[in-house]
């Protein structure tokens, strides 16, 4: 009987002469200890700043054009609320974008969760901070519930907040999500009132890309024709309009037939002798069309 074991298998024969290759040698090399060391908590708004693309979709000019959604989105949510009428949404040379509504402006007195900070600064600097979870504040909202405006602090170099409530005129600055100044009262008022955004996205995470007129434009008509409620004053550094665009410089965006008017903005002479009859109601949990 032969013996399986007297010789390697054909698999392993080498023809004479051929020299057997040197066996692999173990890797020597330090390897990373993967121990309680090596599991990174990320804090704060680093999360935003690690992972855009979890938050906003990328990095992209898409990307980048969501801030925008998201502040505006935050001044819609008080209009539709019935405490604001007006939005001003103005874009600067320098990539900067400011929204200011006249709504009930950010509270700013201290977050009984943590007194030392104020409301406002909570918002800004925490995910998932916000006034419309429980529906105490907003009955109906947009956004990102919570983590919009953290992530648009989180994603700029430089955003300013200027509060007008309670008869008193506030102020802070933030860079890329963390306060460098504190909450300062810079004056009185007897009639304003509301919040006034204004931020630069950060080149660090967006790179080149920069906010498109015409695409905001379009956003705040969109927004404009969902809630005929509202009055959207759009403004444009003329300097930012490209040859061949016609994109407006200033603009006031006001549609009473709401969605109807819309429909008609869009078909032009072939729009329908009549128009939907439905309508959205701020305090309405769904939306009715009569046919």
């Amino acid at each position: 009987m032969s013996d399986l074991f007297s010789e390697p298998p054909p698999s392993s024969r080498r023809p004479a002469g051929k020299a057997a290759k040197p066996a692999a040698q173990p890797d020597t090399g330090a390897t990373p200890a993967y121990d309680a060391s090596a599991i990174e908590v990320l804090e704060g708004l680093e999360p935003v700043r690690r992972r855009p693309g979890m938050y906003i979709g990328g990095t992209d000019e898409t990307a980048l054009h969501h801030l925008a959604a998201e502040v505006l989105d935050n001044a819609m949510d008080e209009a539709v609320a019935g405490h604001a009428s007006t939005i001003d949404v103005t874009l600067s040379v320098g990539n900067r974008l400011t929204i200011r509504d006249n709504g009930r402006g950010i509270p700013v007195d201290p977050h009984p969760r943590f007194p030392d900070r104020s409301a406002l600064e909570v918002i800004l600097t925490t995910l998932h901070a916000g006034g419309k979870f429980s529906g105490k504040a907003y009955a109906t909202s947009g956004g990102l519930h919570g983590v919009g405006s953290s992530v648009v602090n989180a994603l700029s170099s430089r955003m300013e907040v200027e509060i007008a409530r309670d008869r008193a005129i506030w102020q802070q600055a933030y860079e890329r999500g963390l306060p460098v100044t504190p909450l300062e009262k810079t004056g009185a008022t007897q009639n304003r009132r509301g919040t006034q955004i204004a931020f630069v996205p950060d080149t660090q995470i967006f790179g080149t890309h920069q906010f498109v007129p015409a695409r905001l434009y379009k956003l705040c008509r969109s927004k404009a024709f969902l809630f005929r409620g509202v009055t959207i004053r759009w403004a444009c550094d003329p300097a930012l309009i490209k040859s061949g665009d016609d994109t407006p410089t200033e603009a006031v965006l006001h549609f009473p037939g709401g969605l109807a008017d819309s429909l008609t903005d869009e078909l032009g002479p072939n729009a329908p002798c009549l128009p939907p009859s439905g309508r959205v109601m701020p305090h309405c949990p769904r939306s009715r069309w009569h046919r």
